[in-house]
């Protein structure tokens, strides 16, 4: 349930909603992708009464996905879909085909209702381009002082010095900035971990590190990280999204919680449960009343009832 000192609180995930073709080790699919979606899914996962703004097109054959969610201010427009052709190799290693941004270069801060930017609410910024992100930032500053903004973003966007300095200059404005280790290296232009954490400057840095966990620094916290917890739920099947069920996971718990090391675990948690299917085939049925509930989850794996639990935690 939302947190009862937030009152009617949701967290808003502004970015891409696209049609992905994925091709891996265990076949091809075409599925509804994107790195808004699969963290505002990950979030509903938690009960966090996730809301969403993106553009698609008329062609988006996957209206379904947004069941659950707050998706008004989602615009059909009249052009493509973004669509993404990813290939992934045996060590899951991804090389796109196809990027083809579509609809989603509509994306503006005009698309964000004032309900969504209520003082209690969280916002966060899926990767798009970071001049549009610095947009779109500076107009949820001007319009809504208190609100907290997470952002995360993409190494594809760190190859010119011109876009890491206004990365750079976005972490120190937002509440959190969530990277993967390859990023935080990039950005900081360091082959060295604890180098990229020193030297990205914002109030909450979270650095993934995939199976090992993450790092979690600030101005007034020592660099900690949280192990990643190993959970028992079968082979992998598509990594398609998993940062970004991450992410959303973890934005849900600790909006709910302000437990940081609670956050990265259920996060992690999450994440894996993802991976265990297509897509996010695997959690878009899930209702965890409150992130304590996730561990439950966990436990109930170790005891080796699985079927039982993932029913009892299964929308209805």
């Amino acid at each position: 349930m939302p947190n009862p000192t937030l009152p009617h609180s949701c967290i808003l995930f502004i970015g891409h909603v696209s049609t992905d073709k994925i091709e891996n080790i265990n076949g091809t699919r075409t599925q509804p992708g994107g790195a808004a979606l699969y963290a505002a899914i990950a979030a509903k996962a938690l009960n966090a009464r996730p809301a969403i703004v993106s553009a698609i097109g008329k062609d988006f054959p996957f209206k379904d996905s947004f069941l659950g969610l707050d998706s008004a201010s989602v615009k059909t427009l009249n052009m493509p879909t973004a669509r993404f052709h990813i290939r992934y190799n045996r060590r899951w290693e991804a090389n796109y085909l196809q990027v083809n941004i579509g609809a989603g270069s509509k994306i503006s801060s005009s698309m964000i209702p004032s309900r969504l930017l209520m003082p209690q609410n969280l916002v966060h910024l899926s990767p798009m381009k970071p001049t549009k992100v610095a947009r779109i930032v500076e107009n949820i500053r001007r319009r809504a002082s208190k609100v907290k903004i997470s952002m995360s973003t993409w190494i594809g966007y760190m190859k010119v010095a011109r876009q890491r300095r206004l990365l750079a200059k976005l972490a120190s404005q937002v509440d959190f900035f969530i990277l993967n280790e390859f990023e935080a290296k990039a950005l900081s232009q360091t082959d060295t971990l604890p180098f990229a954490l020193e030297r990205i400057k914002t109030r909450r840095l979270i650095v993934t590190m995939g199976k090992l966990g993450a790092i979690m620094s600030g101005p007034d916290i020592e660099p900690q990280m949280v192990p990643a917890l190993s959970i028992p739920t079968g082979k992998v099947v598509d990594t398609t999204g998993a940062g970004d069920t991450w992410q959303g996971a973890f934005l849900a718990s600790y909006h709910m919680t302000n437990d940081l090391l609670k956050s990265v675990t259920v996060a992690s948690i999450i994440s894996s449960i993802k991976c265990s299917q297509w897509g996010f085939k695997a959690i878009e049925g899930l209702n965890f009343k409150k992130p304590a509930d996730v561990i439950s989850y966990v436990l109930a794996l170790k005891e080796g009832w699985m079927q039982k639990r993932i029913t009892d935690f299964a929308k209805m």
